[in-house]
């Protein structure tokens, strides 16, 4: 008879947190694969469990999946626990658990604490639907995408998780792309520094700012867009109104020239719009308010089937 993989949450970091089937199953597996055997270790020795750990991280859970199904199929049981919270959400598992599902073997999910749950149960949102992007990219434009992605979703609620020495170059670019958004951010949830931000990212930034022990314990963020969209600066005009539509608006809310209405458009919007299809929508623009012996370009039309005769 083949063994059974168990998923067992562990705590976010009060090891209180722990279920008491979880502690049971830990102590029963037969061996327990963990993200950080150090940090196992460390919790095990708290619950009093004694038991055999193998490391099964990032860098090396390609390699050791064929040695934990191996030992799944003799008939052994093993658990996979990750650093914090539920392994596979942003944590290692994911492969394991998909090959023991291709080779019949029995998963089990063993429910625990999990940072993305236990942000939005206090985010005071009211939602039926949430987005989870994971960690922010390190890259600044890359953030700019996501958020660009967050804004289109049609689910208003999303999450991220943050480092705390990148928290405040993050809230810095929601700050400028998404200002009118709600936020709740957690730092340290159930751990020493524990504390929750709630208000627009100016707000959350200066209090952050204020904070010395900012930079004390992970983060994690709940964003609520349904009042920033569609009013951030990198998409002032509105992008459900035409192309044609959206250039008009600019030229005169700006006092600008068809020409460079097209190149700040397409820059506002390089990750939606081309500047192709702005170029394009210019060029019908030109045609609708041309002077009727004229071309679009503004020059005389050799045409005589388009002269008039007044």
């Amino acid at each position: 008879m083949k063994g059974i993989l168990y998923i067992i949450a562990t705590p976010i970091g009060n090891a209180e947190d722990i279920t008491a089937r979880a502690k049971r199953l830990l102590a029963e597996a037969d061996i327990i694969a963990a993200e950080d055997t150090r940090n196992a270790r460390k919790l095990l020795g708290i619950l009093g469990i004694k038991n055999k750990t193998v490391s099964n991280h990032k860098f090396n859970e390609k390699t050791q999946v064929d040695f934990l199904i191996s030992l799944l199929q003799e008939g052994k049981n093993v658990a996979i626990i990750s650093d914090a919270g539920t392994p596979c959400i942003s944590d290692p598992g994911g492969i394991i658990v998909k090959a023991a599902v291709d080779n019949n073997i029995q998963v089990i999910g063993i429910c625990g604490a999990s940072a993305v749950t236990a942000a939005l149960s206090i985010s005071g949102f009211c939602f039926n639907s949430f987005a989870f992007y994971s960690f922010l990219p390190r890259n600044v434009n890359e953030i700019k995408k996501i958020i660009s992605v967050m804004l289109k979703d049609s689910t208003d609620i999303a999450v991220f998780f943050e480092s705390p020495k990148r928290i405040k170059k993050s809230l810095e670019i929601f700050a400028h792309e998404t200002p009118n958004a709600e936020l709740c951010l957690c730092n340290d949830l159930t751990k020493m520094f524990e504390k929750i931000y709630r208000g627009n990212p100016k707000k959350i930034l200066d209090e952050l700012n204020a904070n010395p022990s900012a930079e004390k314990g992970e983060y994690t963020l709940a964003v609520n867009t349904a009042a920033g969209k569609n009013k951030e600066p990198g998409m002032k005009e509105n992008t459900n109104l035409s192309h044609e539509a959206m250039l008009v608006d600019h030229i005169i809310k700006n006092n600008t020239s068809l020409k460079d209405a097209v190149n700040i458009l397409a820059q506002k919007n390089k990750n939606t719009i081309s500047k192709k299809d702005f170029y394009a929508a210019s060029l019908k623009l030109k045609k609708i308010f041309a002077p009727p012996d004229e071309t679009p370009d503004g020059t005389n039309d050799p045409d005589p089937r388009n002269t008039r005769d007044d």
